[in-house]
Formats: C-alpha cells, sequence, structure tokens
C-alpha cells in the first residue's frame, strides 16, 4: 500500500490505493481507543441502570397489586 505525505504534515498521510487520509499519531489513536472503550462501558450502565429500572417498576406493580388485593379480601 502506497503512502503519501500530505502538505508536510507529519500527522496525517494519503493512502495511494484508497486516497483516504489517514491519522498516523499513535497517541491520539490510543486516547481515541480508550474514550471509545469510556463511551462503551457509560452505555454499558446505562443499559443495567434502564434494565434495573424496569425490573423495579415491575416490583413495585406487583406489591400495589398485592395490597389491594388484601385490601379486597378483608
Amino acid at each position: 500500500m502506497m503512502k503519501f505525505q500530505i502538505d508536510e504534515r507529519e500527522d496525517i498521510i494519503r493512502d495511494g490505493n484508497s486516497k483516504a487520509i489517514l491519522k498516523v499519531d499513535v497517541n491520539e489513536k490510543n486516547a481515541w481507543r480508550r474514550r471509545k472503550e469510556k463511551n462503551n462501558q457509560i452505555d454499558a450502565h446505562e443499559n443495567d441502570i434502564n434494565t434495573i429500572k424496569g425490573e423495579l417498576k415491575s416490583i413495585k406493580d406487583m406489591i400495589i397489586e398485592l395490597t389491594n388485593n388484601l385490601k379486597v379480601n378483608d
């Protein structure tokens, strides 16, 4: 794969085959990976919280139904 320097910039190159501009700064790439992983963890935690909220609502609804049934039977 041929790569060409762009305007004497050292942080990016142009791929000779696809003509795509590619970043070559390893530190920036690693920082992006860390941000992506952190965002994935946040998304997973958010999903867990939403699942727990749904389960708590179901439990609350069941408790309300049980207490209503107890009041009717008294």
